[in-house]
């Protein structure tokens, strides 16, 4: 005769008392907390990044404020290589690895005008989500007071992935990693600082001492004053569109 769990404990305590019940336990098997919190500087958070996205077995949407972590990009290139779909989308204002990126460049990028692209988050095949403060730099995963959020549920980690499909669908992509640019010296390539104009990318994007992104177009006043050779805050953009998107205002609009 077949019996349910609590019938064999009972058959079990009636035949030979209380020991029996401490001998034979009917429990469900342990189930890992779908919501995991981890907290830098205490924590490396750059290793449970990689080790989320090397568990990726179909997709990873990914959204960022700045990527420019190496192991993380290199994670994220090795899913790619053994047929992980990796999709990324990043804020135009910000500093990225994009020459490291290169490889999978045609899967990056970059949001559309308007609100920061803040999200530090990616979805992995569906039923994984991360979250939180931690930029994908290696000074929020490991010196800053940042948290990682890994919640293990399918209801979150598919809201995340429609709000992505609404982001990446109005994105564009990334002109920098459409165009073969030499990396800085520390790796990252916010766009090209050369002294001399890539090609059909004239318009000159400067910071000036009140902090404020103008862009130049050829014939404006101060064009050929601004130097794109030194100093930070240079950038050159191929269309007027292009610096809008990145934050820069036109020379002489309000």
């Amino acid at each position: 005769m077949t019996r349910n769990c609590k019938g064999t404990v009972a058959w079990f305590f009636a035949i030979l008392g209380a020991a029996a019940i401490a001998a034979f336990v009917c429990a469900t098997p342990a189930r890992a907390d779908p919501v995991e919190t981890h907290y830098a500087p205490v924590e490396n958070l750059e290793r449970v990044d990689v080790a989320l996205i090397a568990s990726a077995r179909s997709k990873i949407d990914l959204t960022a404020f700045s990527l420019t972590d190496w192991p993380i990009i290199d994670a994220l290139i090795d899913a790619h290589r053994r047929g992980v779909r990796v999709r990324i989308v990043l804020d135009p204002t910000q500093r990225h690895a994009i020459d490291r990126l290169r490889e999978i460049a045609s899967n990056v990028r970059m949001k559309a005008p308007g609100p920061y692209m803040h999200l530090k988050s990616y979805s992995i095949d569906g039923i994984i989500l991360r979250s939180g403060s931690a930029n994908l730099t290696a000074s929020g995963l490991k010196q800053q007071d940042n948290d990682l959020v890994v919640i293990r549920e399918a209801t979150a980690a598919h809201a995340f992935d429609a709000r992505f499909e609404q982001i990446w669908s109005a994105a564009r992509p990334s002109a920098q990693s459409e165009r073969a640019v030499a990396p800085a010296a520390d790796g990252l390539t916010p766009a090209p600082q050369n002294a001399a104009a890539p090609n059909n990318c004239t318009i000159k994007g400067n910071i000036n001492r009140k902090g404020e992104r103008i862009y130049h177009l050829p014939g404006q006043r101060d064009y050929d004053r601004t130097r794109m050779d030194k100093g930070a805050g240079k950038r050159w953009f191929c269309s007027q569109e292009e610096a809008i998107a990145a934050g820069w205002r036109k020379a002489g609009a309000r």
